[in-house]
């Protein structure tokens, strides 16, 4: 068996730290290597760390200054010596299969990267996040372009230490969005990527997210900055017009629809906070003002035209409204 590295970033995260460290100790998949950074967390949760390791061999930890989560990914990296590479956030957790089941893909098709779905899961909810796209063969960027539409999350993929590094890719310390920042361009320089149509890891949301967690200076200048690192490194590379539009639609979702509406449910459309909003819309309407004709915009179901619509025109009460709407919806049904 081939030596699987699991690198899992540690910080304050004493509730849920058991939980996903166990999913890792009870995969199908022994020859593992975890590898749990410690990255300078106030809490127990060093200690915690220590006393896994104490019990099962496979565990190493890594005690460092905080650094922040790309830090302390990279720094798991520098320390892993397993022909695989697997990313796990310390306060979720994986399915026991997944480290078989993405060895098993990346064996058979020599692969440098593994892409898998997730279940995402908030306030009791569970759903299924799928890339949606050809399953059970060998895929590159040149054929199949939606992959850079794919999930840009480094723990729903499985790569190949030796082209990981090769690629030159690290996580950029000290800026949030850091996956959004190196996942398209580890699938401009990936030769053979396979997708399993399975979710295999459980992402938890909870109340101390980026957006809840209501710091919306740094999550838009990171967020921007990030999108203007990813169109360079296809300028740089001769890439940019052959995938424009779906890098089009990549700044659309990221730099205007997605963080909008955030932006909209948490009221943050009123008062001083109201510029970030307006910030993400510059961006987007300076850069690509004909992206409403995007095909990827236009593939859009009816419920995402609709939302479109209320952003594009400013009537953002009429977003907060449905969303009053469908949590009363759901209140009533499961009463």
């Amino acid at each position: 068996m081939e030596l699987v590295s699991v690198i899992v970033p540690v910080y304050k995260v004493e509730l849920y730290l058991e939980k996903c460290v166990e999913s890792i100790r009870n995969q199908t998949y022994p020859e593992l290597e975890i590898i749990l950074v410690d990255d300078g967390s106030p809490d127990r949760c060093g200690a915690m760390c220590d006393g896994y390791a104490s019990k099962d061999p496979r565990i190493r930890v890594i005690h460092k200054e905080n650094g922040g989560l790309s830090d302390a990914r990279n720094a798991g990296v520098e320390q892993a010596s397993g022909r695989y590479l697997l990313f796990v956030d310390s306060d979720d957790y994986i399915d026991s299969r997944l480290v078989e089941k993405t060895v098993k893909a990346a064996r058979e098709n020599r692969c440098d990267i593994v892409l898998f779905d997730y279940h995402c899961v908030e306030e009791g909810r569970e759903e299924v996040r799928a890339a949606g796209l050809p399953s059970g063969k060998v895929l590159d960027l040149n054929e199949e372009r939606e992959l850079l539409l794919a999930p840009p999350s480094a723990w729903t993929k499985l790569f190949d230490r030796e082209f990981y590094l090769r690629s030159g890719c690290t996580f950029p310390v000290g800026r949030y969005f850091e996956d959004l920042a190196t996942t398209p361009e580890f699938f401009l320089k990936a030769e053979r990527v396979v997708y399993l149509e399975e979710p295999l890891y459980y992402y938890m949301i909870r109340e101390n997210s980026i957006m809840t967690g209501k710091k919306y200076e740094k999550s838009c200048r990171d967020k921007l900055a990030v999108l203007d690192h990813i169109q360079e490194v296809y300028r740089r590379e001769g890439a940019f017009d052959k995938y424009r539009e779906e890098l089009e639609y990549l700044v659309f979702a990221n730099a205007y629809f997605e963080p909008s509406k955030e932006l909209v449910l948490d009221k943050a459309d009123k008062g001083p906070d109201r510029k970030w909003l307006d910030t993400y819309r510059d961006y987007l309407f300076s850069r690509y003002p004909d992206f409403m004709k995007n095909r990827y915009v236009l593939r859009m179901g009816r419920k995402d035209r609709l939302h479109l619509w209320i952003l594009n025109n400013r009537q953002y009460w009429m977003m907060r409204l449905l969303s009053y709407a469908r949590r009363m919806r759901d209140k009533l049904r499961g009463s």
